[in-house]
């Protein structure tokens, strides 16, 4: 299982990259294309709803990858004095309720998607924009976060039993302080 974590992972961060930067380089385009387009008095069409709808794809993969290098906020008040197995207990019981409370929103999220697929659910304005590819995009991007989720509470449980490493996370204690690398 390791190596299909690792192996996951670096597939993973490869090409999720491509898919967070790539709707960033889009929303940029149509937004200058906006901009000029204003002051011309011919603004882009659907720009509104374009960038709303590449900001969830960005926003929702982006956040996976985040999951997957530890990119987090940590609050450490008092568990730095604790053991290290106690460490990793708390970020195993972490990532478990994380994939709990995403596993939730997922489910809701792939209901939605299935409701604007089987609708073609488009927002109607001036022009037709389609929503439901976007809707479809949110739930898999959850669908990744969840997965990541998962797999950092499987890495957790073996560095509280005691591994020194576990897909590529190891543990290091420097001047008191536990760093994940």
């Amino acid at each position: 299982m390791e190596r299909w974590i690792m192996a996951y992972e670096e597939k993973f961060k490869r090409i999720g990259t491509y898919i967070i930067f790539s709707p960033l380089i889009v929303m940029t385009v149509i937004e200058c294309l906006n901009a000029f387009g204003r002051k011309l008095y011919i603004p882009f069409p659907c720009a509104l709803e374009a960038v709303e709808s590449l900001l969830v794809t960005s926003v929702y993969f982006g956040v996976s990858i985040v999951a997957l290098e530890g990119g987090h906020v940590n609050v450490t008040l008092m568990t730095r004095k604790f053991p290290v197995w106690v460490q990793h207990l708390f970020d195993t019981i972490a990532n478990l309720l994380a994939s709990l409370a995403f596993g939730y929103l997922m489910i809701g999220a792939w209901a939605e998607a299935i409701k604007a697929i089987s609708i073609l659910e488009m927002r109607i304005g001036v022009y037709r924009f389609p929503l439901w590819p976007f809707k479809t995009l949110y739930a898999v991007g959850m669908t990744f976060l969840v997965l990541q989720m998962v797999i950092n509470t499987i890495k957790f449980i073996y560095l509280t039993a005691g591994r020194e490493s576990y897909a590529g996370l190891k543990r290091e204690v420097v001047e008191g302080e536990l760093i994940m690398t």
